[in-house]
């Protein structure tokens, strides 16, 4: 799951970055249209993303606990 939170990390890292150049080009006055629609692009790949992501990690959680359960038994 270390390579998955990495993976989550970096992504924030982007999204974070790609906020920061927004806020510059608009302080700026720049045509901004492409910006945003690109911002708003990568926002719903990250909420689709971050779904995914907690969905395998529950996943990866119940297989972890069941290969538990019968190494226990």
């Amino acid at each position: 799951m270390r390579k998955l939170d990495e993976a989550v990390k970096r992504l924030d890292r982007a999204a974070d970055g790609l906020e920061a150049l927004l806020t510059i080009v608009l302080a700026q006055g720049r045509n901004s249209e492409v910006l945003l629609e690109e911002l708003e692009a990568m926002k719903r790949d990250y909420a689709v993303l971050a779904a995914t992501t907690d969905e395998a990690s529950t996943k990866l959680s119940t297989a972890i606990g069941r290969l538990k359960f019968v190494l226990d038994a």
